[in-house]
């Protein structure tokens, strides 16, 4: 049978309850399509709002920006009255600004109530009777008289005197009259030919049709709203609306208009009504209708209201040709052009942009109170299923969740449940931890130390030294590998058993540790060799060379008692490779160390001798063999010291230039010692026989 916590019984029946209701709810809401209802309303109401917009826009430029029909009229009768009395040369009327003064002075205050009236922020008149179409192909343009005003502010009361008004272009004499201000920008003329400026599009346009259009048709048909342009020596944007005024016998005269700047028509779009967080935007673009992609570069145009700054665009396409947009837009057609005259093709759009995100706030609110709703009814209820689950099971959880997080090496304790039972389990538990512990112990330590002298033995000294080096070996750090051999250890155990053997390995340990104590790693590596290591981390060879001279003081003074009284002094031969000169790695160490060994065991024994770059450099084992081993040369290094006859084993150490000589003298007296160490050993014999 498989076997299941009491939570998960719990847990399981429980959670598929929740599940369904879940679903049942969510199904009733998708169902039903209520996100993409709210979606819907979302964008219906900014689509309302767009059209509302629309509504007022439109009704203020048709009914209020173009009313100009009572000045058309009543410039064009003076017009035609200068005219008949020959007054008025028509021909010439548009050649210098000093022959137009004096109609422009009489027109001027007709200019300015309309201007007034229709609370425009400018009005215009530009005196022209020729076709411009030659000049604009050509780029042959001639400056042309006119009047422009200009008010700033036209929501506000008007100034009986004009003090509130800009004249941006006009003749001296209609200064001198008015005393009217001029704009910083201000002209006798507009100077299309002397600054090489195309036409406006406001007087170029009306005016072609005049010449290229049915004459029949009315100034009203002709009326053309222009596209955003800023005037020659000025960074203000506006658009215009202008009509071409024209004699009682059809011949044209100039184009009679006023102007919207852009700063005005954005307060007449407040953002703030799409959106209060100000992330929608009015825009208002010029297309030609029936086509998908705008092919007049003329009229694509686009402008765009975005926190009171306004930005126009050029060649703007408003579809989004299949690519998903993060903004919804939508635009409807402002009716302000003549559906009977020549600019029926084009269309002014009004539209607004507006994140999704903005958008559907409301629709995203819902989803995420929704999800967070849900989301808590599952951890609600999955937590209560948790918490009687957990509850009935704590004491048995509690426990195993001790054990599991109870390291191998470390005792293990369990806190007392309250349950006899669990309590009983958790004793037994614990006597069984501390038996696998101690085993554990001594098995480590068995595996890492030699039984005889409890010195690391080669594996553990190998990765002691790895572990050593690895972690402080860099910088200025140094270190003596000493590799020793215990001389005379196969005499010992021949003459006085291996008990005496034993006993003088440990007396070779023993002086080890009583000379370098804790500042040094040792090993017995096998029977009769030993291995020391030790370490500087700061480089202190003199310290280290200190600690050698004592090491080989204290062997020189130790010794074992033999069965009859007499003492066995302790005599090594060993040999010394510096870290980092002598090796960077363990193996490399011992190698170089074994050398040197090599070369004292071969020679006079019973001293030590450094490994030296100079003269053992790729110097093998075999090489002395085959070759003879070669006097020691000195050493770089300046502990080499001999242990065994005080007096001639220390001259050799102090005085390394006559080596060869201590180490024949030494050699006999080693013969020596060994012969009266084997007589003392018959002799013992012979009496025990006897």
């Amino acid at each position: 049978m498989r076997k299941q916590p009491i939570f998960r019984k719990i847990l399981l029946p429980l959670m598929g309850l929740l599940i369904l209701e879940i679903g049942i709810l969510m199904v009733s809401i998708y169902g039903q399509g209520l996100f993409q209802l709210i979606h819907n309303n979302s964008r219906e109401i900014i689509e309302s709002r767009v059209e509302a917009r629309r509504n007022y826009l439109e009704s203020i430029m048709v009914n209020q920006w173009m009313n100009v029909g009572q000045t058309v009229q009543k410039i064009n009768q003076l017009a035609d009255g200068l005219y008949e009395a020959g007054k008025l040369d028509i021909e010439a009327i548009d050649d210098s600004s000093e022959n137009a003064a004096p109609f422009l002075n009489a027109v001027t205050d007709d200019l300015i109530t309309m201007m007034r009236t229709n609370h425009v922020t400018g009005a215009f008149l530009i005196l022209n009777a020729d076709d411009l179409k030659e000049g604009m192909e050509s780029g042959q343009y001639q400056d042309k008289p006119g009047l422009y005003f200009r008010d700033l502010d036209p929501e506000s009361k008007p100034s009986s005197q004009n003090l509130d008004l800009l004249i941006e272009r006009s003749p001296f004499l209609v200064v001198r009259n008015k005393q009217m201000t001029t704009d910083t920008t201000w002209n006798t003329s507009f100077q299309f030919g002397k600054a090489n400026i195309p036409y406006y599009d406001f007087l170029y346009q009306p005016t072609e049709a005049c010449f290229h259009y049915d004459e029949k048709v009315g100034w009203e048909d002709l009326g053309y709203w222009s596209k955003p342009y800023t005037l020659f020596g000025e960074d203000r944007q506006a658009i215009a609306y202008s009509v071409p005024l024209r004699l009682s016998d059809g011949r044209v005269y100039g184009v009679l208009g006023v102007d919207v700047l852009l700063s005005y028509l954005n307060s007449n779009l407040p953002e703030k009504e799409l959106d209060s967080s100000g992330t929608a935007s009015y825009f208002m673009s010029i297309e030609k209708m029936g086509s998908d992609v705008l092919s007049d570069s003329t009229y694509q145009e686009l402008i765009r209201f975005e926190s009171m700054e306004t930005t126009i665009e050029d060649d703007i396409d408003l579809e989004t040709d299949g690519v998903e947009r993060d903004t919804y837009a939508y635009s409807i057609p402002l009716r302000i052009f003549s559906t009977n005259g020549p600019f029926a093709d084009l269309e002014w759009r009004l539209g607004a942009e507006i994140p999704y995100r903005t958008m559907n706030r409301f629709a995203d609110r819902m989803f995420y109170v929704m999800g967070v709703t849900v989301i808590l009814t599952i951890l609600i209820g999955l937590l209560g299923s948790l918490f009687i689950s957990i509850f009935l099971q704590k004491p048995i959880k509690a426990l195993a969740s001790e054990v599991r997080r109870n390291k191998p090496n470390e005792k293990l304790l369990l806190k007392k449940t309250g349950i006899l039972e669990i309590d009983q389990m958790s004793e037994a538990l614990e006597d069984l931890s501390d038996r696998l512990l101690r085993e554990q112990e001594n098995l480590q330590y068995e595996r890492d130390h030699d039984f005889l002298t409890d010195l690391y033995n080669r594996r553990a000294f190998g990765r002691r030294i790895r572990e050593l080096l690895d972690h402080h070996g860099s910088g200025n750090a140094t270190g003596a590998y000493i590799m020793m051999d215990l001389d005379n250890l196969k005499m010992v155990n021949d003459s006085f058993g291996h008990e005496y053997g034993d006993k003088y390995i440990r007396c070779a340990s023993d002086a080890m540790r009583e000379a370098l104590g804790s500042n040094a790693l040792y090993s017995r590596i096998s029977g009769d060799e030993f291995n020391i290591f030790i370490f500087d981390e700061d480089g202190n060879r003199s310290k280290i060379n200190s600690l050698i001279e004592k090491l080989q003081k204290t062997i020189d003074e130790s010794f074992i008692v033999l069965p009859d009284g007499t003492k066995k002094m302790l005599r090594l031969s060993g040999g010394v490779s510096w870290y980092p000169d002598g090796g960077v790695t363990p193996d490399e160490l011992q190698k170089n160390a074994d050398y040197a060994m090599y070369i004292v065991k071969k020679t006079t024994k019973s001293h030590f001798r450094v490994w030296s770059q100079a003269t053992d450099l790729g110097k093998e084992k075999d090489e002395g063999e085959k070759k003879g081993v070669e006097k020691p040369d000195k050493p770089d290094e300046p502990v080499e010291a001999k242990a065994g006859n005080p007096t001639k084993e220390q001259a050799a150490e102090d005085n390394l230039t006559k080596e060869q000589a201590a180490e024949d003298n030494s050699t006999k007296e080693q013969a020596a010692e060994e012969n009266s160490t084997k007589g003392q050993a018959a002799e013992e014999n012979k009496e025990k026989g006897s």
